[in-house]
């Protein structure tokens, strides 16, 4: 009787052993375990790296990741992944590259993969075993996107390029980048211009814009005007940027620009005269007008234009050449006073033109031109006549006088 019992103990165990590899062990189980990292932003571009495990008892073989399309997120390259093997319960680092989409707002996004796999298993009473085309349901990549504001200065343009003292009207053209990869909403910006720079005009100093994009810029544009006598050389003006972000926080940037002043030729109008120096109307006459470059840079190709009434006609044009800084030069104009022309002083304009490298300049200075009448004239002429005969006789006088007392002194 013991012996039968015996005898059925090794059956059950050989069958038993025969049995369990097909049937007690689990079947083979492909699983995404792990994703470094999880996190994009708008345009990112990122390799991931997938654990890829098999949870199952049995070796899973021609394993194949079919990544499918999704909506803001996609697979650089194929969109098939294969894998050779991953034994029972074992695992497999697999690189992948992910691309988010450059206008792509926040929120999680999920990739769909499609596994098929070959099962290996071996039996001991069958020996080596392999399934063909094994499906698994849908495994689902998911990846949160967060999106960053960041706003920098890029580039500062002024128009004119080189910025002169005692000028108005200089447009400053403030270029603000958006690096990062959330829009920047409701963007203010302003300049605190100080001394020698000041607000050209209301709001001058102050711009907006509705909103810039991610990885998109904005150019802000402001004007001011520069003090008589600024020293050149760079300057700094504080700038501050204030916008809200996609979630409705509001931020504030203080930044800063750099302006600068350049060296430049400048004008000092002398006393002009003329020859003769009386002007009566119908006479021809020549003004002398002297230009002195007081600036701190050679002034070249000066030309000098008079503007005046049209009473005043003639040759209104002298070329100068080259001034140096501290250094004069002569303007002549052959003009002819109209006969008509009323006994007056007149507001004359000289316009001053001269190149600075590449840049034309001009200045205005103002001088007055006297016309006087004939009348007015002869009566001068007279006067002065009157005067001298007077001054003769008073002399004579003195000296007849001085004789008579030495005579009674004798």
């Amino acid at each position: 009787m013991k012996q039968i019992i015996l005898l059925l103990a090794v059956l059950t165990l050989v069958m038993a052993v025969g049995v369990a590899p097909a049937n007690a062990a689990a079947d083979a189980k492909i699983v995404i375990t792990k994703v470094t990292p999880t996190d994009l932003a708008p345009g990112d571009i990122k390799e991931v790296t997938l654990t890829v495990k098999n949870q199952g008892g049995q070796e899973a073989r021609h394993i194949t990741l079919n990544f499918e399309s999704a909506e803001g997120i996609s697979l650089i390259g194929s969109s098939t992944v294969h894998i050779a093997s991953i034994s029972e319960w074992g695992s497999k680092d697999v690189p992948i590259t992910i691309k988010a989409e450059d206008e792509i707002t926040e929120g999680a996004y999920a990739i769909p993969i499609q596994v098929t796999f070959d099962q290996y298993y071996f039996n001991v009473s069958g020996g080596q075993h392999e399934t063909e085309g094994r499906p698994q349901t849908e495994i689902r990549l998911v990846f949160n996107v967060e999106g960053t504001t960041t706003l920098e200065v890029v580039d500062v343009e002024t128009v004119p390029a080189e910025l002169r003292e005692d000028s108005e009207n200089n447009n400053v053209t403030v270029l603000i980048e958006n690096s990062g990869t959330a829009k920047a909403r409701s963007v203010t910006v302003k300049i605190a211009p100080a001394s020698p720079f000041m607000e050209a005009y209301s709001g001058s100093t102050s711009d907006f814009t509705e909103e810039i994009p991610a990885r998109k810029s904005y150019h802000f544009v402001f004007a001011l005007d520069i003090e008589d006598g600024a020293e050149e050389g760079s300057y700094n003006i504080p700038l501050t940027i204030d916008y809200i972000d996609e979630d409705d926080q509001k931020y504030s940037l203080e930044k800063s620009i750099t302006l600068k002043i350049a060296s430049q030729a400048d004008f000092r109008v002398g006393e002009a005269t003329t020859n003769p120096a009386a002007i009566t109307p119908g006479t021809e006459f020549r003004i002398n007008v002297p230009l002195k470059n007081i600036g701190n840079k050679d002034a070249e190709s000066i030309k000098a234009i008079l503007k005046t009434k049209s009473y005043f006609t003639g040759t209104k044009t002298d070329y100068l050449g080259d001034i140096e800084p501290g250094l004069e030069k002569i303007a002549t104009f052959e003009l002819e006073a109209d006969r008509d022309t009323i006994a007056d002083n007149y507001e004359t304009d000289i316009r001053i033109y001269w190149e600075d490298g590449d840049e034309r300049l001009d200045t205005i200075e103002s001088f007055r031109l006297v016309v006087v009448s004939k009348e007015g004239s002869n009566t001068g002429i007279m006067a002065i006549a009157a005067s001298a005969f007077l001054l003769i006789v008073v002399i004579i006088g003195v000296f007849i006088y001085f004789k008579s007392e030495k005579r009674k002194g004798e």
